[in-house]
């Protein structure tokens, strides 16, 4: 019995340093690309994690972050592609790649929206980011596919607008009615020349 002891020691000793060994960073790197391959992205993104947290200063961790944006992406989880959009242009954003990366970021805002009468806010947060990019890059190359995305959002916006407008006129509401066409200067727009938007069109543009 007196030999026990000890060797349990030792064992709980070896077992716990095999625990608490990492892996490197370019083990982690590895695993990330293994796990995209596989379409397992939830596991992907906990190795990224890894990464940021265990090699923050890794020059791996930078293709990491373009990969998950990618992955997400092309899987259409703009929303999770836009995080780490946003987090690559914190950390890595210069002068010359963040127009890119601003249209990227309202690109996936875009191919998020799919309902103009749930994601009200949505579309005004992407309609705003759009105007912003359009003044402050003028001479961007994506300026045409982010005015295009404005086309389409801005018809969107004017759609769910009749919609409010034609309530409200069932309900018999003159000054709701005269109010809302106000709100969104809505004289030009003449609906019976305007196909109604399908929201599949979105997509159309740009795939």
């Amino acid at each position: 019995m007196k030999y026990i002891f000890p060797i349990l020691i030792l064992v709980f000793v070896g077992c716990s340093s095999k625990q608490n060994e990492k892996q490197t960073d370019e083990q982690v790197y590895q695993e990330i690309i293994k796990f995209i391959n596989h379409s397992n992205l939830d596991k992907a993104d906990e190795l990224y994690m890894t990464l940021k947290s265990e090699h923050f200063n890794s020059p791996l961790l930078e293709t990491a972050t373009m990969l998950m944006i990618q992955s997400h992406s092309k899987r259409e989880n703009y929303l999770l592609a836009e995080h780490y959009i946003e987090n690559y242009e914190r950390v890595y954003g210069t002068a010359e790649n963040r127009p890119y990366f601003k249209y990227l970021r309202i690109k996936s805002k875009y191919f998020a929206f799919q309902n103009p009468r749930r994601d009200q806010k949505l579309l005004n947060d992407t309609l705003e980011l759009i105007e912003d990019y359009i003044y402050d890059y003028k001479s961007s190359p994506y300026i045409p596919y982010v005015k295009t995305m404005k086309t389409n959002l801005t018809l969107s916006k004017f759609d769910l607008n009749l919609e409010i407008i034609s309530l409200y006129d069932r309900l018999d509401k003159p000054k709701a009615v005269e109010f809302y066409k106000r709100k969104e200067d809505m004289s030009w727009f003449n609906a019976d020349e305007i196909v109604r938007p399908d929201i599949s069109f979105i997509r159309a543009v740009f795939e």
